[in-house]
């Protein structure tokens, strides 16, 4: 591993653990609210066979460092995580909470969608992989998209996000109609698109 590369998984993993150490001094989890958003209808709906796809996908593209545990774990913690942290952002900004959130959030988002691909395949090959700047640059879209549709509901009618509401992130309905549809879609090309349109794909022999 070249120097550059070394600073960068110290300064990864020093990050990780200042996180870990604000999220136990300073965060509080609402997890029941957490479980119910996942596991309303429409989220599990869109979610599930997104995870399927990634996990196994891998086979029928060019991209050697894409596999079961790499795509599974990716995708599983994109879904459990990203409602939140996208959420704790916007909150942030809104000064709901403090910035030690902000810390703990980026740094779920980042291990999510980047440095555990970065550190799985250290594990497995043994080297740093030479796609960790690539996958950076496009899986945060990704999750971003994930995390924005994870908050998207109706309010009375009105298409909002849940993460301005005071009592986030308990959902308040699992209604589903067009304007919801209508607003989730485009998340999900853009998410699909990052993640098909960068990757050459290939039938297995």
């Amino acid at each position: 591993m070249d120097t550059f590369l070394l600073r960068y998984l110290v300064s990864w993993v020093a990050f990780c653990t200042l996180a870990l150490v604000l999220f136990v001094r300073d965060v509080k989890v609402d997890w029941r609210g957490q479980l119910k958003v996942l596991f309303v209808p429409w989220r599990v709906a869109v979610f599930l066979p997104a995870i399927v796809f990634v996990t196994v996908a891998g086979r029928y593209t060019n991209d050697e460092t894409w596999d079961v545990v790499c795509g599974g774990g990716m995708s599983v913690l994109t879904v459990v995580t990203s409602g939140w942290s996208v959420g704790t952002l916007a909150r942030v900004l809104r000064r709901d909470v403090g910035f030690s959130h902000a810390i703990v959030a980026l740094a779920l988002g980042l291990f999510s969608s980047s440095w555990f691909y970065d550190g799985y395949l250290l594990w497995r090959d043994g080297a740093y992989t030479h796609r960790w700047l690539g996958n950076l640059q496009l899986s945060p879209i990704i999750y971003a998209c994930a995390g924005l549709l994870m908050n998207l509901e109706l309010r009375s009618g009105r298409l909002t996000f849940a993460f301005s509401r005071a009592d986030w992130p308990t959902p308040r309905s699992e209604e589903l109609s067009w304007k919801l549809v209508a607003a989730a879609v485009p998340l999900m090309l853009v998410a699909a698109y990052v993640l098909i349109a960068f990757v050459s794909w290939t039938m297995p022999q």
